[in-house]
């Protein structure tokens, strides 16, 4: 059987469905929300070079913008750390909705089916293998795969039964809740100096905040995010110490300022079964810096296609599902896991460690550019020390760092030594490695 259907119609399944549609499979995906409210009404950032790794021409120029160089604000306010990068390298900043948009007229001209306002109430399940699902009005949908891109909590991964062998329930302390609002600009006010600041450990708890100058340069961007939760209190607290700091943000809600929960964790350990794949923010596929998840998305959306359009037997068997997981972790996910432990880290860390660091120039603009793209910091104790010995007052934090540096390249390596092919057994035993990182 060569159907497939896709959970969710966001940039994840959008483009497994353009890609699967390409390589002659019948695609169906169901989204429930209506088309108008798939994406979010707002910018993320994207690197320019996904398109050409996922093969997909560069969107049009009226949705997408470059995006602004970040200043980053330690809980103390002690300093504020500029981070330049040259207009030709920064990154996208895409317009969701109408990104989304353009990857569903691409899914559809391939030959996908996109059916908003179309709840997926649970999976059909024979013999331990995805057969199709169920939608809310009853009706039966065959399949020979169900792609699962239903976000982080999942209905679909939260109900499946414990012989599939894929976590069902995300920690509550592995996700951002967040609130992200555009508040007018009051009229009159300057132009800000710095246009994207970011808060680390703003007010000395366990998250982010950012202010940013939208980029029509009418309205305040404006996101607060907490791990795990988020009282009505705290986000009143945060938003007015960020008004003090910027006068930009306005009293108006422009739009925006639904509460919402991201993954902010290493990616799941088991990605696969028969007949069933998780895709996207569902895997927890996401930059455990920032949250931000549509570029490993779309490119895990590639792999999976590349392997059920060239397979090794059953193109949807377990075995053969297997490589896309494989794939995924050793050239995005292992990096992504090293780069958890630092996140965690620095949430646990004492908030004048993170002043030292920043304001010593420790942690530097290089490290800060590396880890807002998912990428691995590196850095040894001899090229700490060594950075005009601007450290040597905390020679133990230092060696702190240095060693969790250590700790995340051995992460590295054992996210990406998994079993060349599927064996359930040698799976379990690689699963306890990868995990063992994060069990404290």
């Amino acid at each position: 059987m060569k159907n497939i259907v896709v959970i969710g119609a966001n940039q994840s399944g959008l483009s497994f469905a353009k890609f699967a549609a390409d390589a002659g499979f019948a695609v169906k995906v169901f989204e429930a929300k209506a088309r108008d409210q798939v994406a979010y009404d707002w910018t993320d950032d994207m690197m320019e070079e996904t398109f050409a790794q996922v093969g997909l021409p560069l969107p049009p120029e009226e949705i997408h913008t470059r995006k602004r160089s970040w200043t980053f604000i330690p809980p103390s306010k002690c300093v504020r750390v500029f981070v330049p990068v040259p207009e030709e390298e920064l990154d996208f900043a895409m317009y969701r909705r109408p990104f989304n948009a353009w990857l569903e007229g691409m899914a559809v001209e391939a030959g996908a089916q996109v059916n908003y306002e179309t709840r997926v109430d649970r999976m059909l399940i024979e013999d331990g293998r995805a057969v199709g699902v169920v939608l809310a009005d009853g009706t039966k949908v065959d399949a020979g795969l169900v792609v699962d891109c239903g976000g982080v909590n999942s209905p679909i991964r939260i109900s499946l039964p414990d012989d599939f062998g894929i976590e069902q329930q995300i920690d509550p302390y592995d996700t951002f809740v967040v609130r992200r609002t555009f508040f007018n600009r009051p009229e009159g006010t300057k132009r800000p100096q710095y246009t994207n600041c970011a808060y680390l450990k703003h007010l000395g708890e366990g998250g982010i905040s950012w202010c940013l100058l939208s980029y029509d340069e009418q309205r305040a961007d404006v996101l607060i995010g907490r791990l795990g939760k988020m009282t009505d209190a705290r986000y009143k607290n945060a938003l007015a110490d960020l008004r003090r700091d910027n006068p930009i943000i306005g009293q108006t809600v422009m739009t925006g300022g639904e509460l919402l929960r991201i993954p902010v964790r290493h990616p799941i350990a088991t990605m696969v079964s028969n007949g069933y794949a998780l895709v996207g923010d569902s895997a927890y596929m996401t930059i455990p810096m920032l949250g931000s998840g549509m570029a490993a998305g779309m490119r895990a959306g590639r792999f999976l296609a590349d392997v059920i359009a060239d397979p090794v037997g059953d193109p949807f068997s377990v075995e053969n599902l297997y490589r896309y997981q494989k794939k995924y972790m050793k050239e995005i996910g292992a990096e992504h896991s090293a780069i958890n432990m630092m996140k965690n880290w620095l949430l646990k860390a004492e908030n004048e460690d993170i002043d030292f660091l920043l304001s010593k120039g420790i942690v530097n603009k290089k490290m800060l550019v590396e880890a807002s793209a998912g990428r691995m910091l590196r850095m040894t104790f001899p090229e700490l020390v060594s950075t005009g010995l601007r450290g040597i007052q905390r020679i133990d934090l230092l060696l702190e760092l240095a060693l969790l540096m250590n700790r995340m390249e051995k992460q590295l390596a054992v996210a990406q030594n998994m079993p060349e092919q599927y064996d359930k057994e040698a799976l379990k035993v690689w699963r306890e490695k990868y995990e063992k990182a994060f069990k404290n």
